[in-house]
């Protein structure tokens, strides 16, 4: 009786270790090693001319909008700042000219953060 039961424990651990082969997914497929990974993605060196220029024509692009938004940012910035400076001017009550000097406090921070 014994060894049927160890013959069995055997029979089990050697056919569960068998079952247990590690299996990868490989898009549609399963196969028994890793797949091997996504496809390197075109260097600098292996585009064509014309595809290196566009990308620099695109990036060049790029930075120029971005540049053209952080001057009108920084433009309204300072558009901003003299509205609130002319309304300090204007006010009479102090409270109102507290809370417009905080702002404008604020919006001088904003532009040499933001701006320089």
């Amino acid at each position: 009786m014994l060894r049927l039961m160890v013959a069995v424990v055997i029979a089990f651990g050697a056919g569960n270790a068998l079952a247990q082969k590690k299996m990868y997914r490989c898009g549609n497929q399963f196969q028994e090693r890793p797949c091997e990974g996504p496809k390197a993605e075109a260097t600098v060196e292996s585009l064509p001319k014309a595809d290196l220029q566009k990308e620099q024509e695109i990036a060049a692009k790029r930075r120029e909008r971005e540049q053209a938004l952080r001057l009108a940012k920084c433009e309204n910035y300072g558009e901003e700042l003299a509205d609130v400076t002319t309304r300090i001017k204007a006010s009479a009550d102090e409270k109102v000219k507290a809370q417009l000097s905080r702002r404008k406090l604020e919006m001088e921070v904003r532009i040499g953060r933001e701006c320089k």
